[in-house]
């Protein structure tokens, strides 16, 4: 065998194996988000009657407000949003209230409340729009920069009103 193909053999194995130890870093790395998410719709399953799951949202907002919330459809082939609550230790709370299944057509789902906030702000752009539990009500939360500026705002799920005031994260 020729000196260059050598060459050329010993770096697709090198980059070949530089892939793999990547793949193998991520895939620790994510191993306990994907087990907590693959809990969370279990948990929706049997106690939110979700039958099959379209998204789902990791939400931390505060202290002991730690949900995962998965869309999906009822065996009704209704469209639900469930709202399971975890604890500290990455576990779905037990009890009745542990886990929540709400109609989406209950409230606003993604596509209107995009629509309502291009409509309040014109010039802002949503950076991020995710279903989270805001001071114990489902809310939605907008992350998004008017103006250089970057800033939280909380909508009601139920009617797309705003609740407290927006959130200005500081200039960097």
């Amino acid at each position: 065998m020729k000196k260059r193909t050598k060459w050329i053999l010993l770096s697709i194995s090198g980059l070949l194996l530089a892939l793999l130890c990547v793949q193998l870093y991520y895939s620790y790395v994510m191993k306990d988000t994907w087990n907590e998410e693959s809990l969370a719709v279990q948990a929706a399953r049997q106690h939110g009657s979700l039958v099959t799951k379209d998204k789902t949202y990791k939400s931390v907002w505060g202290e002991n407000n730690n949900y995962w919330v998965i869309t999906g459809t009822n065996q009704d082939q209704q469209q639900i949003m469930v709202w399971v609550k975890f604890t500290d230790d990455n576990l779905p709370v037990e009890g009745k209230d542990a886990v929540q299944a709400v109609l989406l057509s209950s409230g606003l789902s993604e596509e209107q409340m995009r629509e309502q906030i291009r409509n309040e702000m014109p010039g802002a752009v949503i950076k991020r729009l995710l279903p989270v539990m805001y001071e114990g009500e489902y809310t939605w939360q907008l992350q998004y920069e008017n103006q250089g500026q970057l800033g939280y705002r909380f909508y009601r799920f139920q009617d797309g009103q705003a609740i407290g005031e927006d959130i200005i994260l500081p200039n960097q």
